[in-house]
């Protein structure tokens, strides 16, 4: 056994070859695992401001609350064990991610309009903002109960300034306020609040304090990818199942006009088109019973193979009656891939020379394989909505629309609508508008459909859309008068 002293020296030089071996810093993300208070509370942070704060460019307003949702989902799933406030805050959180979510999914389809308008989503949105001021506040108990536990003074008025600010919000939206001056302010004020908050977590960081995340099962970076594979699954779904309307298509009898012969050829003898008078239902056809004059209009567009025939036919009886018959025919399959709509201005719209005479009917048909199949409307009636313009501003109106949806194959896709106009005054000229809006291509998010959309744009290209306006048909009444029969 070896006598030999301790040299102080060398415990010295030990040391510092000690200190020399060890490797640098760790990186940020091996420093967030060991200080996860860091990391979560910095998601939260950022999650608030991804859901409150969006730019409607490139979807960034839909993308933006998306990312939002996720980075507060798992910044209070590893808060959730912490204390009881944070466990309340991941709880709501699980339940207005399930709403947010669900909306991203619905409004894939055209029928999220129709499904927000129902009174039981007007009150689970209530409540999705009553559980937003609750978890607030919860973040607030959450955050004075780790100061204490960290030996700080309790102090959180950054939590309790969101709920004021939510509040301010929620009120000018109830008065609808459009200004710019005030919401810049409430803009500035709410960046001026995540920042209070985001100082108080470094506060907290700073003074050492540290929690255990909580046991999960699944890492982040697997849940992210879950809810990402969910949510683009489910539009895509939405986009393939909730794109169209299911139409009622049915093969058209040979035989459906056999007991309006007469009536059929009285229509031909007028110049009604063959195509026309094919494709009239046999009530419609019993309704020209007794023509005795009729025009034909037709345009067939430039930019598109759509083509329209406007068709009035007098009917008898002791005032001047008129069926207006207005006929669309795509020549060659532009490609569908979704609805279409037709929006009329009839003769007795905005004016005193004629009024409605009944209610307007009509049906569209297609070809396929040598035969025709028809269907009704999806929609066919009148529609009040409100449109807005930078020109003219808020506008509310009420007409007629045709809402429908064609297949993908078959060839001559085709419709028409039909409605009987009296005269109320001598002398006024019948003017028939026919507005039809064509989809262009099923990328569309939110989707809407073709009447929607011509209900709340007033331009004729909007989006996946464009519309072809027609004057059709035009004429006097009494100009018809003098000319024989065709």
């Amino acid at each position: 056994m070896s006598d030999r002293k301790w040299d102080p020296m060398n415990e010295d030089e030990f040391d510092a070859m000690l200190e020399n071996s060890l490797p640098d810093l760790p990186p940020e993300d091996v420093v967030a695992d060991v200080t996860p208070w860091r990391r979560a509370i910095h998601w939260v942070l950022i999650g608030m401001g991804l859901t409150t704060i969006t730019l409607s460019y490139m979807y960034l307003d839909y993308i933006l609350p998306a990312i939002g949702m996720v980075l507060l989902l798992l910044g209070f799933r590893s808060l959730r064990r912490e204390n009881r406030w944070f466990g309340v805050c991941y709880g709501i959180t699980v339940l207005r991610a399930v709403y947010v979510f669900a909306s991203l999914i619905l409004n894939s389809t055209i029928w999220s309009s129709g499904i927000y308008d129902m009174p039981q989503v007007s009150v689970l949105t209530g409540i999705n903002l009553i559980l937003l001021f609750v978890e607030f506040f919860c973040l607030w108990g959450g955050f004075r109960a780790v100061q204490r536990k960290a030996g700080l003074p309790p102090h959180a008025g950054g939590a309790v300034a969101l709920m004021v600010w939510y509040g301010a919000m929620c009120l000018l939206a109830l008065v609808g306020y459009v200004g710019l001056i005030l919401g810049v302010a409430l803009l500035v004020m709410y960046i001026l609040i995540i920042c209070s908050l985001w100082k108080l977590s470094k506060e907290l960081d700073q003074a050492g304090y540290a929690i255990r995340p909580a046991p999960v099962r699944l890492e982040d970076g697997t849940v992210a990818l879950a809810i990402t594979v969910l949510l683009v699954g489910g539009c895509i779904c939405g986009w393939l199942f909730g794109s169209s309307y299911p139409m009622e298509w049915t093969p058209v009898d040979a035989e459906e006009h056999s007991e309006a012969a007469e009536i059929e050829a009285k229509l031909l003898e007028l110049g009604v088109p063959e195509y026309v008078v094919n494709d009239l239902t046999a009530e419609d056809l019993a309704a020209c019973g007794g023509a005795l004059r009729a025009t034909v209009e037709v345009n067939d567009s430039k930019e598109t193979e759509l083509s329209i025939t406007g068709v009035g036919i007098e009917l008898p009886g002791e005032q001047e009656r008129w069926m207006i018959i207005q006929h669309f025919l795509w020549k060659e399959n532009p490609g569908f891939y979704g609805t279409e709509s037709i929006q009329l201005w009839p003769a007795y719209q905005d004016c005193d020379g004629w009024r409605a005479g009944g209610e307007v009917t009509g049906r569209v048909l297609y070809d396929k394989a040598g035969q025709t199949y028809s269907a009704p409307y999806w929609f066919l009636g009148e529609q009040s909505f409100t449109s807005d313009s930078i020109f003219w501003g808020a506008q509310s109106s009420t007409d007629v629309f045709a809402a429908f949806s064609m297949p993908h194959g078959g060839e001559n896709h085709r419709g028409y609508v039909a409605y009987v106009i009296e005269e109320a005054q001598d002398g006024y000229l019948i003017s028939c508008w026919f507005n039809y809006t064509h989809q262009t291509t099923a990328l569309q998010y939110p989707a809407r459909s073709a009447m929607e959309t011509r209900m709340i744009n007033i331009w004729n290209k909007a989006g996946a859309f464009y519309t072809l306006q027609y004057a059709n048909p035009q004429f006097w009444p009494e100009e018809l008068e003098e000319i024989p029969p065709q």
